[in-house]
């Protein structure tokens, strides 16, 4: 069974940076764009899937759909 255990052995070099405001400027600001990306591509993955949007956005594939559905029943 894999375990996730790091070896150190000792002499690492250790850095003086801290936690700044642009380091949590920048955390915020990739935090809340991530977010805004996935609500949007959860919101337009449902309209686009609509049968309203499809028939009048794009009518031949709505079409074409409505076709196939028949077809297969």
């Amino acid at each position: 069974m894999a375990r996730g255990d790091i070896a150190v052995q000792g002499g690492g070099r250790s850095h003086e940076g801290g936690v700044t405001v642009f380091v949590v400027f920048s955390c915020v600001a990739a935090a809340t764009g991530v977010l805004l990306f996935g609500y949007d591509i959860g919101i337009s993955g449902g309209v686009t899937s609509m049968e309203s949007f499809m028939s009048k956005f794009f009518p031949s594939i709505y079409h074409k759909m409505k076709n196939e559905a028949a077809d297969q029943n």
